[in-house]
């Protein structure tokens, strides 16, 4: 299918928290261990499209305002998002720096190609990358002066648009920055009437003092992060697309998984819905790519959210990074083989038992580890869908369809909820062509385990 990858600016505008009253001060934020490992990472790239059957100039002029405003809004809260990291001049440590002219770039553009291609570009289906990026903004990069958030949002006139964030990682992890689309959607939905919020979301902790650094791990992370660590090892053209596990079908993967550990007399192990999904996309990734190491090993390495197991706990609403890496790793023939999505869940599910809840010994030496594996391409995660994002209603609706782009960087398989809500999950997978076409026949032929 032939369209336009190019689009036309319309509006462009810096949005800033709202000023303060006398006397207050919104604090500078030191970067903690978790933050300072993403500050040589491009940024993390989510894209939201929803149906809107309206005119370009009824969105200029009824919805842009309210967007803008509630933004505006959002940021109040979310203050960080606005500011700029930089070294502090008394000890050289990174901070999120704040100043009174702190704001976010705010980018409204018109898609210059037939508006219908709108169902084509937010389709599950392969796509060429490049169509997607058009519609990403630019967060530029630098270790002097990071801005941390830009925001496009792009019309495809009478048909949808594309709301597209590009939030830098050593600012927050995905669990904090849907925390702030999920504010700011909301206010925009409640035409911005602060008592109308939902309530159910917490009030954000930005106290860094709550994740205590007992083996000085900023320094090591500081030192040993300078250089980005290349986990894709893909090169050339980039195709997307979406797959997806049913509930009904992960249920079934899930009872055939407990049904073989018990034939074989292994004890129960945790084997969640996201097991299955992480099991599966591993085994269809290593038979699209076949990438081992000398061992003949194939390795993974996921996500882990310590806010839910470091002790002293940490709040559920803390704002910043606060994720850690799983490692697993398996023989490949044993993955390949008939039962290889069972062997799967039981090394993922081990691995996550074993983590424990000490994140600072979890968290030393993990530069030194994803340095060593690099060569090997592991496969890597994306998102989570505990994150809930086809939860963000600006006032058009939940979301077509959520995107994620960034994980061309990474290699990364980008995990989300159904947007039916009815259980399944969502596996956005970036890859050349070929790689891509592989990937599909494999995932297909999976559920017939």
């Amino acid at each position: 299918m032939m369209f336009s990858t190019s689009v036309k600016i319309l509006d462009q505008s810096l949005i800033s928290p709202p000023p303060l009253s006398s006397g207050e001060v919104r604090s500078s934020l030191p970067l903690t261990f978790f933050d300072v490992l993403w500050l040589k990472y491009s940024a993390v790239e989510r894209l939201f499209f929803y149906q809107f059957p309206y005119s370009t100039a009824n969105f200029l002029d009824l919805h842009l305002p309210i967007i803008k405003s509630a933004l505006s809004v959002a940021l109040s809260s979310f203050y960080p998002l606005a500011a700029t990291i930089r070294r502090r001049r008394s000890d050289d440590r990174y901070e999120i720096t704040t100043a009174d002219s702190d704001s976010v770039p705010l980018t409204v553009s018109e898609y210059e190609g037939a508006a219908e291609d709108f169902l084509y570009i937010s389709g599950d289906h392969s796509r060429p990358l490049e169509k997607l990026l058009t519609l990403v903004p630019r967060l530029p990069m630098s270790l002097e002066e990071q801005p941390l958030l830009a925001v496009q949002v792009t019309l495809f006139p009478n048909h949808g648009l594309c709301l597209a964030l590009a939030v830098h990682h050593a600012a927050c992890d995905g669990f904090s920055s849907m925390q702030f689309v999920k504010l700011w959607s909301t206010a925009a939905a409640a035409g911005l009437r602060l008592d109308e919020l939902n309530p159910q979301l917490p009030s954000l902790v930005i106290d860094r003092t709550v994740i205590p650094d007992p083996r000085n791990l900023y320094l090591q992370m500081d030192e040993k992060a300078k250089e980005k660590i290349d986990l894709s090892g893909i090169y050339g053209g980039f195709f997307a697309a979406t797959f997806a596990l049913s509930a009904p079908e992960i249920a079934w993967l899930k009872e055939r998984v407990r049904g073989r550990a018990a034939e074989q007399g292994m004890p129960s192990f945790h084997c969640s819905y996201f097991v299955i999904a992480l099991a599966y996309s591993w085994i269809c990734l290593l038979k699209t790519r076949r990438i081992t190491d000398r061992d003949g090993a194939a390795h993974f390495v996921f996500a882990v959210d310590w806010r839910r197991r470091i002790q002293p706990a940490i709040p559920a609403s803390y704002f910043g990074n606060c994720i850690g890496g799983c490692f697993v790793k398996c023989d490949a023939e044993e993955l390949l083989a008939t039962d290889g999505i069972f062997v799967a869940c039981a090394a993922i599910g081990k691995a996550i038992e074993e983590l424990g809840d000490d994140a600072h010994e979890s968290m030393d030496g993990l530069v030194d580890r994803l340095r060593e594996l690099a060569p090997w391409r592991p496969l890597t995660v994306a998102g989570s869908p505990k994150m809930g994002v086809y939860e963000t209603d600006f006032g058009w609706g939940k979301p077509r369809k959520v995107e994620v782009t960034s994980t061309r960087e990474t290699g990364a398989v980008a995990l989300a909820e159904s947007r039916d809500g009815e259980g399944g999950i969502e596996i956005g997978v970036i890859l050349p062509e070929e790689d891509l076409n592989a990937f599909a026949k494999h995932f297909a032929a999976g559920r017939n385990w």
